[in-house]
């Protein structure tokens, strides 16, 4: 009985193990081996930004506008910076 009760604790341990190896196998996100289309991800981002930015500039000129003609005016941003 005591031979069984250690075969089955050997094999509980490493089912349990084979589980943080696995996991240990998959890429991680941010791993050095990416390539390196992902690697420039942050400029095309504060390309990005800058252009909603400067997006959200010209609707705030807009504000002050009247009806018609802040209409008008939100169209051409939107137009401009391809916000539809």
């Amino acid at each position: 009985m005591s031979k069984l009760i250690g075969t089955f604790t050997a094999a509980a341990l490493a089912m349990a193990l084979s589980g943080f190896v696995y996991a240990a196998d998959e890429p991680q996100p941010g791993a050095q081996g990416q390539p390196k289309a992902e690697q420039s991800q942050p400029a095309q981002s504060s390309d990005s930004a800058k252009r909603e930015q400067e997006y959200l500039t010209a609707l705030k000129r807009c504000e002050s506008l009247s009806a018609s003609d802040k209409q008008k005016c939100i169209e051409a941003a939107k137009k401009k910076y391809g916000e539809m």
